[in-house]
């Protein structure tokens, strides 16, 4: 490498140093944000929500993200004299980050279908393929020890594979299926538009889905060129990527939670929307009434109420009358 070679590459690593930093700091402040809602998930009473999944998924979502991006520092904008080190932990937290957020949408469609076998299959097909994707990709990425330099990073990043993008490929045609899937279960929903805080919830929840969608695209289109001249803004692009797949994705598992608080607090004034529930995680002692064209069980946990794997849902009728609405599970 020439010394004119060198001074471009040192030039585009100020910019991409930049990019990890501001991808880091905004994580870490996001984590901050939303810690008081992490320690109210510990301090829980109730410990049926650690039966399920999604649960242990959000707490790796909310420290994978840190993973992926702290080593990416290392790499960027500090002396290494391991420099394979950093790149490999960031790549494995990136896999992580991928995989937990992906299992918190795939739990959330499957509850939004009420458990249908044909969607927990298709969104579960798209996830795995999305989760071999990233492993393989993850596997190729390397980097060298060099020089010590003035200032920024020592380290030299191998070139990627070619067939690279396609793991931001598989994650746009996971969030694509998520938010397909999403969208034509609550179109013109009845539930939806007459319940206040589901409405909002849904909303809230189609957005995040939203915003990841547009995200991973993004990236995937910077990744996707061909032209060597992109080389240098492709590892850019990625610190944004796993930005917005933290954020969304511990919005989508709070949302959800945070509905389940003001259920319960409207419970104690008696104006509760109950929470219907259904699968493994139903309290067989309590008291329950089967639905007799197959809606899901009603049931209550001293005062709480969750939905399957720890979500919410929404009902929309009154306990007082026996005669019941439409049920609708957000």
């Amino acid at each position: 490498m020439t010394l004119e070679q060198f001074q471009d590459v040192q030039a585009h690593l100020i910019r991409i140093a930049i990019t990890a930093s501001v991808a880091f700091g905004v994580i870490v402040w996001d984590y901050f944000i939303q810690l008081q809602s992490e320690l109210a998930l510990y301090r829980a009473k109730d410990k049926n929500i650690w039966k399920a999944p999604a649960t242990w998924w959000f707490i790796v979502l909310r420290y994978s993200g840190i993973i992926a991006a702290l080593p990416g520092l290392f790499f960027t904008a500090a002396q290494s004299d391991f420099c394979q080190v950093p790149v490999s932990a960031s790549a494995a937290g990136a896999v992580l980050t991928v995989a937990s957020s992906g299992a918190i949408f795939w739990y959330r469609v499957r509850a939004l279908w009420n458990g249908s076998i044909i969607v927990s299959s298709v969104t579960g097909f798209f996830y795995v393929t999305m989760i071999a994707c990233w492993i393989a990709v993850s596997t190729q990425f390397r980097g060298d020890t060099g020089p010590h330099t003035p200032f920024l990073s020592n380290c030299q990043l191998h070139p990627v594979a070619p067939w690279a993008p396609m793991s931001y490929g598989s994650s746009v045609a996971f969030d694509t299926c998520v938010l397909v899937f999403t969208l034509a279960k609550f179109h013109g929903s009845f539930n939806t538009s007459k319940s206040g805080v589901g409405r909002q919830v849904y909303n809230d929840n189609l957005l995040y889905f939203f915003l990841t969608t547009a995200a991973n695209i993004t990236v995937l289109s910077i990744q996707a060129q061909p032209d060597s001249k992109f080389d240098f803004i492709k590892p850019a692009a990625v610190p944004f990527s796993t930005l917005m797949t933290v954020t969304m994705g511990t919005r989508v598992f709070l949302n959800l939670r945070l509905f389940n608080q003001r259920q319960q607090q409207s419970q104690v004034t008696g104006n509760a929307l109950p929470l219907v529930a259904h699968g493994q995680y139903c309290n067989p002692t309590n008291s329950g009434s089967s639905d007799p064209v197959g809606q899901p069980m009603v049931f209550n946990s001293g005062m709480k109420e969750y939905g399957q794997y720890g979500e919410a849902h929404d009902a929309s009728f009154d306990r007082s009358s026996s005669k019941k609405a439409p049920v609708g599970i957000l």
